[in-house]
């Protein structure tokens, strides 16, 4: 009789998961088992950007090409800085959308955390503003493909603290 040694896998972060009924056939025995299967759920991720960098308002467009659902949104700080986002609101055409404020920095400072989850739908376009203080990365250009093929996010404008107007400055951030 042959013996199957079965290992268990460890998993990080659960968002999703899955029970299967599996069957294993092997030339002089059978096992039927029942296995679960976890699956971490897509991130909305801009990947880290550069300087310069100044706290401004952000507004522009993100069109996930996958399912992706958001509890906090995790902005990447310049190297020695405190960079953060402030206020952020997500919406579209036909949702008024959601928004998360700062709770400083003794608190989670790099992410904001939404009251509660919600769904960006694949291949549908919603619209950000997004408030950063201190010095958070800028990916400086006006449109940006998401890390993994998780779709596009693109800047509409970027106003920044003197006032001064971009079309190619978007916030490095993880939506997840």
């Amino acid at each position: 009789m042959t013996k199957l040694n079965l290992l268990p896998i460890i998993v990080c972060s659960i968002v999703a998961i899955a029970t299967a009924t599996f069957a294993v056939n092997v030339p002089t025995c059978s096992v039927n088992n029942t296995m679960t299967v976890v699956k971490a759920l897509p991130a909305f991720d801009t990947g880290s950007g550069t300087y310069p960098s100044i706290f401004g308002m952000h507004t522009g467009a993100i069109k996930p090409n996958q399912l992706i659902i958001v509890h906090k949104l995790y902005t990447y700080p310049c190297a020695g800085t405190g960079g953060h986002t402030e206020y952020v609101r997500i919406w579209n055409a036909t949702w008024k959308g959601k928004e998360a404020y700062w709770k400083g920095y003794p608190e989670d400072w790099r992410n904001l955390t939404f009251d509660e989850p919600f769904t960006l739908f694949a291949e549908k376009t919603y619209y950000y503003e997004i408030r950063t203080g201190s010095y958070p990365q800028i990916i400086h250009e006006s449109s940006k493909d998401a890390i993994a093929g998780a779709g596009t996010i693109t800047c509409d404008k970027f106003i920044d603290a003197n006032g001064k107007r971009y079309d190619d400055w978007i916030p490095a951030i993880r939506l997840e």
